[in-house]
């Protein structure tokens, strides 16, 4: 079993907003139509690295308060999938709309 890192985000518009940030921090690009519901980013520096961003929980709320989350897996190893879960936390503190968690 592929083991994942998640960030979970508050306060983004939709999971494409969230794709649009994750996919210019990496570099890549994004790709929507292979899974429902889920936008993968392709193309990242590290061909190991997988990185999908979907609805963590769709409550009844207002959409905006919906939580987006980003699963990392890599097929190599735990330590650079630690890597990029830390360096896209990172890089995603800097939109102060947001609230990150890594559960």
């Amino acid at each position: 079993m592929t083991e994942v890192d998640y960030i979970d985000v508050t306060g983004a518009q939709s999971v494409l907003e969230v794709a649009e940030v994750v996919a210019a921090v990496l570099g890549a690009r994004m790709e929507m139509g292979g899974e429902p519901g889920r936008i993968v980013i392709t193309g990242a520096p590290d061909p190991d690295l997988r990185v999908v961003i979907g609805l963590a929980i769709n409550d009844r709320g207002l959409p905006e308060r919906w939580t987006r989350r980003i699963t990392l897996t890599h097929n190599r190893s735990d330590d650079e999938r630690h890597h990029w879960t830390q360096h896209l936390h990172r890089a995603l503190t800097e939109r102060r709309d947001w609230t990150l968690t890594s559960p």
